[in-house]
């Protein structure tokens, strides 16, 4: 992907698109609001959580036959991999799992790798890796697009909303580690 690897990161914690970029899928726009939700910077493991989130989902994944309020877990590994513990539609007792790994080029291009392990007793493997790549693609574009393509840590240049919690806790992250790869400065006038 020709895009920051943070920016990657940063759209899959994003809850605000699922009901704008993958319409009747992963969200519905006459459900678009995002429950407020918490974060936390685990220490011990210097990770960044995100718990208690739950978002509306029109088909939370190729198996579901309904909609659902599905419940998410976000964990930040690292600054370039990131993993989602989502509920299963008709099984709240497990998760699937979905990880994006990135390789950054360069600053602005990217490999992004999307291991997944799914509880999917219905769907061919080729079923689940189309219904993936389709998220991605739509992804794909908006990133692609996103200017600009580094990501701003300065809190003023890119404006937060309540939705964004896992965004600034993931921004806060990577300025506390000094992170200056693929990050965007505003130039002195």
């Amino acid at each position: 992907m020709r895009t920051s690897p943070y920016r990657l990161v940063e759209n899959f914690l994003d809850l605000a698109h699922l009901c704008f970029i993958h319409k009747d899928i992963l969200g519905d726009p006459e459900k678009s609001e995002v429950v407020a939700y918490k974060t936390e910077h685990r220490k011990d493991a210097d990770e960044i959580w995100a718990v208690d989130c739950a978002f509306y989902q029109p088909s939370a994944s190729k198996a579901s036959t309904t909609g659902q309020m599905t419940k998410y877990i976000y964990r930040v590994m690292s600054p370039f991999s990131v993993m989602l513990y989502k509920t299963v539609n008709g099984d709240p007792s497990r998760n699937d799992a979905i990880c994006v790994f990135i390789q950054p080029l360069d600053e602005a291009d990217c490999l992004a790798y999307m291991p997944m392990a799914l509880v999917d007793e219905t769907s061919t493997d080729g079923d689940l890796i189309e219904f993936q790549q389709s998220i991605f693609l739509q992804d794909r574009v908006i990133l692609e697009n996103q200017r600009p393509a580094l990501l701003p840590l300065d809190p003023s240049y890119e404006l937060p909303t309540r939705a964004d919690a896992s965004s600034i806790a993931y921004r806060r992250w990577l300025k506390a580690m000094n992170m200056r790869f693929g990050i965007f400065e505003k130039q002195a006038a």
